[in-house]
């Protein structure tokens, strides 16, 4: 919990020794600085207070929410700051930008300086069906680095969204850079706290990079959203368990090893293999998305594919029997060796234990344990997943903060 004595003045709230791990800590000891009118996020604002104990001579822009007029400057920004290598190209494209702001749901938050210059830009996606939001795409115009207080300016700015939609959004989360541990520092001042290791899934200026699953949560989702279901997880799964467990009080799970008999899995796979179907579509920005069927069945296996970062993601399944995930598991990673696949991942649920060991015995390892993840609408309760991963290759040097290093220490990775 807070400690009162930070927080004699709620004009300054040094966020680095408070450390906020959830939502309310974070926003609480500013609340009555921080009720920005629709008005003042539209035409502009400034966020007065001082987050740190010691002042530092750098200039703390304006911030305003984009509008669909902004969208040009936005992606000359992206283009100019990851010199046109930045990989998710939608986000160089003034249409799909403009489309997206259009959309209300991604909430592009712009930094001004004292001319009114756009010099930086960060944004936040609101899903709130799901009650989740998502953070991405934080640049700051080469010129103006050392100069503008860019943790300010992102800090102010995540700030500002989340005090809008507290009673919407119980999960914000994103996938942080390692190569250095900067925005995993500015991102835990908000209360992203580490909790998944992605080896190898990225790619920025041209080299190869490892992300973090940094996530922060209305601590409200513990006691009242998550399922009440106890977590059943194989043993390999533990330790990835052990150290939620640590950061958000999780209660036992219970430890389940199921035996497979991959002989019999398989002789039944191959019986299913003359009714498997395949599909893909690829969008104009060379998003291939995939799909598995199988015919007269609604049973389905479906992910994403990004060429340029070489990965796969966004595993969707729905199966009646093991060998059918163990088919499309392994139709999944026979496509993958094919295309010569770095990285691939699936989420799977933490209360299947059959299906969390396929994708063990696949040679895909558990590097992270992701409590409240994914809001189940029957019931209106979030239910906890395990990060499935696989990659080649040796990982370049990687940057992280404690609370990163003791995930990593926690999966043996290094």
């Amino acid at each position: 919990m807070l400690q009162p004595t930070l927080v004699k003045d709620p004009l300054r709230v040094p966020l680095n020794k408070i450390k906020p791990d959830y939502i309310h800590q974070l926003l609480e000891p500013m609340k009555i600085h921080i009720n920005y009118r629709e008005e003042q996020l539209r035409e502009g604002f400034e966020f007065k207070i001082k987050i740190r104990d010691t002042p530092r001579n750098k200039e703390n822009p304006t911030l305003r929410l984009a509008s669909p007029d902004d969208a040009e400057i936005i992606t000359n920004i992206v283009k100019e700051d990851y010199e046109g290598t930045y990989p998710y190209k939608e986000m160089e494209d003034p249409q799909e930008v403009r489309n997206m702001i259009e959309s209300g749901k991604y909430k592009f938050v712009l930094f001004l300086n004292e001319d009114n210059e756009i010099i930086g830009t960060t944004c936040f996606v609101l899903d709130l069906e799901n009650k989740t939001g998502y953070t991405r795409t934080f640049v700051v115009k080469k010129e103006c680095l050392g100069v503008l207080d860019s943790t300010k300016a992102y800090v102010g700015s995540f700030i500002a969204i989340c005090n809008k939609y507290k009673d919407k959004i119980h999960l914000w989360w994103g996938e942080a850079r390692t190569a250095d541990a900067k925005s995993q520092y500015i991102n835990r001042l908000c209360s992203f706290r580490p909790i998944g290791f992605l080896p190898n899934k990225d790619f920025f200026f041209n080299k190869i990079e490892s992300d973090v699953i940094i996530a922060c949560y209305n601590q409200k989702i513990f006691s009242q959203h998550r399922s009440s279901n106890q977590p059943k997880i194989i043993p390999q799964v533990e330790n990835c368990y052990e150290f939620s467990n640590d950061q958000y009080k999780l209660g036992k799970a219970k430890i389940v090893d199921p035996n497979i008999d991959f002989v019999s899995l398989e002789k039944k796979a191959n019986e299913l293999q003359k009714f498997l179907k395949f599909s893909s579509s690829a969008d104009k920005f060379n998003y291939i998305n995939y799909k598995l069927t199988l015919k007269n069945s609604d049973s389905f296996f479906s992910f994403l594919y990004t060429p340029r970062v070489n990965n796969f993601e966004k595993v969707k399944y729905k199966i009646y029997s093991l060998a059918e995930l163990f088919l499309f598991a392994k139709k999944f990673q026979q496509i993958g060796f094919k295309l010569n696949i770095r990285y691939m991942e699936s989420y799977i649920s933490a209360y299947k234990p059959l299906d969390q060991k396929l994708f063990y015995e696949l040679g895909f390892n558990p590097r992270g344990y992701l409590p409240a993840w994914k809001l189940n609408k029957k019931n209106n309760k979030f239910k906890d997943y395990i990060l499935f991963n696989w990659y080649r290759g040796s990982l370049n040097p990687i940057e992280m903060i404690d609370e990163g290093n003791r995930l990593l220490k926690c999966l043996n990775e290094f």
